[in-house]
This record gives C-alpha cells, sequence and structure tokens, in this order.
C-alpha cells in the first residue's frame, strides 16, 4: 500500500496541513486533537505500507514535534 498524500482530506477535522515529500511529511493538526491517539490511528490504519513513512506530528499552536515512523 500507498501512503496516502491526501491525510488533509482523510482527516479534515484534525489536520490543518501537510508538507513534505516522499520521504517524510509534516502534519500540523489542530490545537485540540490527542497526537497519541491520532498515531496510534494512523498505525491501524496504515500497517501494510510498501515503504516505511516518517511523520512529524505538530500543533498548530505550538513548537514541539513527534516523530511517528510507520513500518512497511
Amino acid at each position: 500500500m500507498e501512503f496516502p498524500h491526501e491525510l488533509k482530506e482523510l482527516y479534515p477535522d484534525k489536520i490543518i496541513e501537510v508538507r513534505g515529500n516522499a520521504e517524510a511529511l509534516t502534519v500540523i493538526l489542530n490545537k485540540d486533537v490527542d497526537i497519541q491517539k491520532l498515531s496510534r490511528e494512523f498505525e491501524r490504519r496504515f500497517q501494510n505500507l510498501n515503504e516505511p513513512m516518517t511523520l512529524f506530528l505538530k500543533h498548530e499552536d505550538k513548537q514541539d514535534f513527534e516523530k511517528l515512523v510507520l513500518r512497511a
């Protein structure tokens, strides 16, 4: 499975913006989104990837990033 770059369309109530390339994406989240819960959801939903994908998750109002590596 290819990783969908349409994450914003899949999660319009949670994701503000997605930037990046085929190796890594930065995902800007609404400030009320639980990053840990969303990370677990991503891991379940995207568990059959062709290649690993690195996501950097960040709330819109903070500078800190959470790194999430989705394994192939």
